[in-house]
């Protein structure tokens, strides 16, 4: 699968990015540079350690289905939680790839959160997240197992939808 979703399932511009391609190769230039400066501070050995910290990320394409209430954190993080169903993977991390695959094979429900509204997370209010709406996502992926209850029911969990990791396109807008 391309970076590049299918022309009808969002529109060609986004943002202030000509394309969503544009959008990508931007964030993911961005992410290489602040990870470069990051490291140069580092000692070799907490480089090296910086480095070998695993993230589970996922790249998907995805059906908002549920949009619930928004939620704050402890900490005063806003949240916004939505249900979603993944429609494809862009190469997942082998850790968490038979889960991911699986809920595309069943389209069983995997619940999103993305933190907005402070400097931790996305800055502006999100645009787009009716139901129905198609959404491309990034971000750190909890397995099914792993996730904690949501509701009393286990589901697969994508977050840090965000810089530095992630991000989330709507049928209105990118957003890191």
């Amino acid at each position: 699968m391309s970076d590049t979703p299918a022309p009808n399932d969002l529109p060609t511009s986004f943002g202030r990015f000509a394309s969503l391609g544009d959008f990508l190769l931007h964030y993911r230039d961005t992410e290489r540079r602040e990870t470069a400066a990051a490291l140069s501070h580092l000692s070799l050995e907490r480089r090296a350690a910086y480095l070998a910290q695993p993230r589970n990320l996922a790249d998907v394409q995805a059906t908002l289905t549920t949009r619930e209430s928004d939620d704050t954190d402890a900490q005063g993080g806003r949240h916004y939680h939505l249900i979603v169903r993944i429609l494809s993977a862009d190469h997942p991390d082998t850790r968490i790839q038979a889960d991911v695959q699986d809920c595309i094979a069943t389209q069983r429900p995997v619940f999103v959160a993305i933190r907005y509204g402070d400097r931790m997370g996305i800055q502006e209010p999100v645009e787009g997240l009716q139901e129905g709406a198609a959404l491309h996502l990034k971000g750190e992926w909890i397995t099914r197992e792993q996730a904690q209850d949501h509701g009393g029911e286990r589901m697969s969990v994508l977050h840090f939808t965000h810089h530095p990791i992630g991000f989330i396109c709507t049928p209105v807008s990118c957003y890191s």
